[in-house]
């Protein structure tokens, strides 16, 4: 699977959630150079924390908006992020096997799941948000 790129139909309109998805694709991109680069499993853990943390603000924005804005989906919004978490720290625990593939696997994972939950679950949050006046 190739790396997600940034473009403008990634867009949801709100310039601080804007950047900060620029900002974990550009993280995934790092692991992706990382794994092609055969980096030890310390540096893959190292991406990986930095991505999974910045993720967790990420969400700790977008979760604020909700409650600040009372966002109808938020309770279900939510719960994508807590899933998302787990699976994520699930794959960093078995990176310690060194299991052949497996950073490829997790990469897979992220890119798929990022692509499909600012496409499908934050554009479904945008038009709200925008109706409240949030851009």
């Amino acid at each position: 699977m190739d790396i997600i790129e940034w473009s403008e139909s990634l867009s949801v309109g709100i310039v601080k959630v804007d950047e900060q998805h620029k900002r974990l694709i550009q993280m995934m991109d790092e692991l992706d150079q990382a794994i092609r680069n055969n980096e030890s499993a310390d540096v893959l853990e190292d991406v990986l924390t930095n991505l999974f943390n910045y993720a967790q603000a990420h969400f700790a924005v977008e979760e604020e908006l909700f409650r600040t804005h009372r966002y109808p989906e938020m309770a279900l919004h939510e719960l994508e992020h807590q899933r998302f978490i787990a699976k994520a720290f699930a794959f960093k625990e078995r990176l310690s096997s060194r299991r052949p593939g497996l950073a490829l696997e997790l990469l897979n994972f992220l890119s798929s799941w990022v692509l499909n939950h600012i496409e499908l679950t934050d554009k479904r949050y945008a038009k709200f948000l925008h109706d409240c006046g949030v851009s």
